[in-house]
């Protein structure tokens, strides 16, 4: 299926900032525009953004409750409470158990005070459940802390208060308007919420809770600083944004990872084969985050927090060898599940029309849904939610969004057909009986429909293109610009650019075993300047029209190519098409 191409529109306003921004820094038009798009519209922001500093950290105590938090976990520290943290079983729930339970073994407890839960997915299902409280009460608990989750568990937490326990939330999901009867909850969702930054990942809100209690504690901020790595695979792996206090978490912790990483994540390394200190956000997203999720996938999820809270060599390299086991596993899991779910798409015409593609079959693996979701979701441009059977006649799903469709709002509308749910714009899970599941599909398709008709989200895949370059402005000082914005992730996605008028400079050709990639040899129209090198996957189609020496328009990312003994700048192709074409791939904002 054939891409449109969005170029980003400015407002008169925003081009006169991006003017000034890039001439007072020095930098090309194009940077001015980026800076711009990412909320930077002055120079002291800019050199903010360019060099995070943790003194810019905001007041943990402008969260709502943090004052009560701190004060109720420094009290149960002082009085020598057992004390239990209860998280969620991917990367993001693990790494935030792991967290709090580093920083209270390292600075505040012994460790017979301290005990942690993961649920199973398979037999306790998400978020809080009645099985987890009766857990602590049997270890004698007064105080749960809850990461990221918690935000919806009324009953459960109504149950854990009427049995003599205390508890916190922290948790970063949207909460509904009837909020949970805890002692505390730290979530900056929150309706009435004053803290300046409201997309922490569940870590990131757990972190604040220690930094709250470090203050409190009169423990200095340098003792929080090997938590940082911590936050680093939180905040990638969960997808949450980068900008604002998630990016002075995210380049500090990839500072403290490359330098002195823990002995967990030096295992880690070892077995994604990253050499030490190379640690970027491509291995966190491919190597490091998913032999973390692995274990809440495929057994449990205290398997990671077992390797992250690992204090000697022996430990993390055993449990290490046990989620890289886990993490092959899934991948052959996973595999197959999505091969059978693309073929039921393919070979169904009525599914292929929907809106939103919802997929179910009970023999499935719950523990690979998000991840089939998600690519279906890339594959079909459309949101996907994929169920199995999970215990008694209750299913489980789980669901990716494409295209800015919101996913959980999609999902909140039909919630009285549902037992549980939660998650964000761009995943969601949740729970729901059999019996009510040709009512929630018939329901959500219609609310997916309605979307359609009042939304200007084209039903095609659109390739969103950050600016349009002259062909004299690619170059490598363009690229040396550009990283100044790494690290890249969710809204600050590496710059996609477009070019036009460009034409084959000789040495343009087919390649691959297949001959499916297209590698480019180019230069403008008048050869005016000297060939750039491009490489495009699954292209390879367009040879035959660009060695006739017809003008093309490419759209790409600026990457050096390190492969040869001497690095070039290189094009990564994300998609291309003859002149001729172009008018109709352009579509107006």
């Amino acid at each position: 299926m054939s891409q449109s191409w969005e170029i980003r529109q400015y407002t008169t306003d925003e081009e006169t900032q991006a003017c000034e921004l890039a001439t007072r820094l020095g930098l090309f038009p194009a940077m001015g525009r980026l800076l711009v798009a990412r909320g930077i519209h002055t120079y002291e922001e800019a050199q903010s953004f360019f060099s995070p500093r943790l003194e810019e950290l905001h007041d943990p105590f402008a969260m709502e409750d943090m004052l009560i938090a701190v004060e109720r976990l420094n009290r149960a520290i002082e009085q020598r409470e057992h004390i239990l943290i209860y998280g969620d079983y991917d990367v993001d729930g693990t790494t935030a158990v792991a967290l709090l339970y580093r920083y209270l073994r390292a600075q505040c407890l012994p460790e017979e005070y301290l005990h942690y839960y993961i649920p199973d997915r398979y037999d306790d299902g998400y978020g809080i459940t009645l099985q987890g409280i009766d857990y602590a009460r049997q270890l004698g608990v007064s105080l749960i802390i809850s990461v990221d989750t918690g935000i919806k568990a009324f009953e459960e937490i109504t149950y854990a208060r009427e049995h003599g326990m205390d508890f916190i939330v922290c948790d970063h999901h949207t909460p509904d308007d009837r909020l949970p009867p805890a002692t505390a909850i730290l979530n900056p969702k929150r309706r009435d919420n004053h803290y300046p930054f409201t997309e922490l990942s569940g870590c990131g809100v757990a972190f604040k809770l220690v930094q709250g209690l470090a203050s409190r504690r009169n423990l200095p901020f340098e003792t929080l600083l090997p938590l940082l790595e911590l936050l680093v695979l939180s905040i990638a792996q969960d997808r949450v944004s980068i900008l604002g206090e998630n990016r002075i978490f995210i380049s500090h912790g990839l500072q403290l990872i490359n330098s002195h990483p823990s002995v967990a994540i030096t295992y880690l390394m070892r077995l994604g084969k990253i050499q030490p200190g190379r640690v970027d956000m491509a291995s966190i997203y491919y190597e490091l985050g998913p032999r973390i999720n692995a274990a809440g996938r495929m057994a449990h999820g205290a398997e990671s927090v077992k390797l992250l809270i690992a204090e000697d060599a022996a430990t993390a390299e055993a449990q290490s060898q046990i989620l890289d086991e886990y993490n092959r596993q899934r991948q052959e899991l996973d595999q197959q599940v999505t091969r059978e779910a693309i073929a039921l798409v393919e070979s169904d015409p009525q599914l292929q029309k929907q809106r939103l593609i919802i997929l179910y079959r009970p023999e499935w693996n719950k523990g690979v849904m998000g991840i089939v979701a998600a690519r279906l979701a890339d594959r079909f441009h459309r949101p996907v939610l994929i169920l199995s059977h999970s215990t008694g006649d209750f299913l489980a799903g789980s669901g990716r969004s494409a295209g800015g469709f919101d996913l959980y709002q999609a999902i909140q509308a039909c919630s009285d057909c549902l037992e549980n749910f939660g998650g964000h714009i761009f995943a969601a899970g949740l729970t729901i009986r059999e019996d009510r599941l040709p009512e929630f599909m018939r329901r959500i398709q219609e609310y997916a429909d309605s979307v359609e008709q009042t939304s200007s989200q084209p039903f095609t895949p659109t390739l969103q293109i950050d600016a349009e370059l002259k062909p004299s402005e690619v170059s490598r000082t363009l690229l040396r610009q550009v990283e100044m914005l790494y690290p890249f992730g969710t809204d600050n996605e590496r710059p996609i650019f477009m070019t036009r008028s460009m034409r084959d400079a000789g040495g343009t050709r087919a390649v691959g075993k297949a001959l499916q990639h297209l590698s480019l040899r180019m230069t403008d129209s008048y050869q005016r300047i000297r060939p750039l090198h491009g490489f495009a996957l699954g292209l390879a189609r367009y040879a035959p029209e660009i060695t006739r020496h017809n003008t093309f328009a490419l759209c790409f990312e600026l990457e050096e190519n390190n492969f040869y003994p001497q690095s070039f700048l290189q094009l990564r192709v994300k998609d291309l098409c003859l002149e001729s074409e172009l008018s109709e791939r352009l579509t107006d904002r």
